[in-house]
């Protein structure tokens, strides 16, 4: 089982204990109704990554037998070239930790605190946003950096 889907069934049982809890203490329908149903949203996306899986499993055994390639084609399940398989390919490059997003999570909220306060929280804002930019465009260049000498070594061993 992929690691997403893990995390969507931590996450729904996270949220049945909570609303559990959450109703037996405060007796709170409307709070109860929500953690409810941010747990039946993530069963509902647990549900919905195995049946995405297992369909794709059996759409690539029926194209093994040679049965139900055109029907696959056809209702859209086949697998076509240039297609983003996310459960099929573990390989890649998991992103360093940054700041940056933060730093612009914390600008966006003092801008939008800027409607209630004035204008000098969005002013403030500018400081904290161009930093998270400055970041964030700092990791991305070191990322395609990262790719290229990646490319490279794989090349450079295809080749030997």
């Amino acid at each position: 089982m992929p690691e997403e889907t893990r995390v969507f069934i931590r996450s729904c049982i996270f949220a049945a204990v909570v609303a559990t809890a959450y109703w037996f203490l405060s007796h709170d329908p409307i709070g109860t109704v929500l953690l409810a149903g941010f747990g039946v949203a993530s069963f509902s996306l647990v549900f919905t990554l195995r049946r995405g899986r297992s369909r794709g499993a059996a759409d690539t055994r029926a194209r093994e037998a040679g049965i139900g390639a055109r029907i696959a084609d056809l209702v859209g399940t086949s697998e076509r070239p240039g297609e983003d398989r996310p459960f099929e390919d573990e390989r890649g490059r998991i992103p360093t930790g940054s700041i940056a997003p933060f730093l612009i999570g914390v600008a966006v909220a003092m801008a939008a605190l800027g409607l209630i306060f004035g204008p000098w929280s969005v002013a403030a804002a500018v400081i904290p946003f161009l930093l998270g930019v400055r970041e964030w465009l700092r990791e991305v260049s070191a990322e395609i950096r990262a790719l290229a000498e990646d490319e490279e070594q794989a090349a450079s061993a295809e080749r030997a």
